[in-house]
């Protein structure tokens, strides 16, 4: 989960960081659904603020992650959606749904940056994250 949200912030904060340099100033903020991981969680985002990640540091996140009900936002209920979507497609090889939204994800240069797709060392996979790093 800690590794998995640390990829989360850094790649979010890059993206913000990449809009920065265009001129477009802005400030984003992660919304994440109740948990019992909540207070770890804020207290990563205010370490890798104050202290760093393995990455670097971050810069364009206006505040710790905002933790709220999705019985209460419709928001959350479609970034479930997505997640489903996209565990369908690592897990059973089925794109029909993540196919919609596949060219949504943040990309420079025919490389998609917000989506990756960690594979054990030596083993080879298709997938759209995989096939553009492998390529791009």
């Amino acid at each position: 989960m800690e590794y998995a949200f640390e990829q989360i912030c850094n790649r979010f904060d890059r993206y913000l960081g990449r809009l920065h340099k265009s001129g477009d100033t802005q400030r984003g903020l992660i919304i994440l659904d109740k948990s019992s991981d909540e207070t770890a969680l804020q207290g990563l985002a205010r370490d890798f603020r104050r202290e760093g990640h393995r990455w670097g540091q971050l810069y364009n996140l206006a505040d710790v992650p905002l933790f709220v009900d999705s019985k209460a936002t419709r928001m959350i209920q479609f970034a479930d959606l997505i997640a489903h979507a996209i565990r369908r497609y690592y897990e059973n090889g089925d794109a029909s749904f993540f196919d919609v939204f596949s060219t949504s994800f943040d990309a420079v240069g025919g490389v998609t940056h917000g989506l990756v797709h960690y594979t054990p060392s030596g083993s080879e996979c298709n997938c759209l994250a995989c096939r553009q790093r492998a390529y791009g």
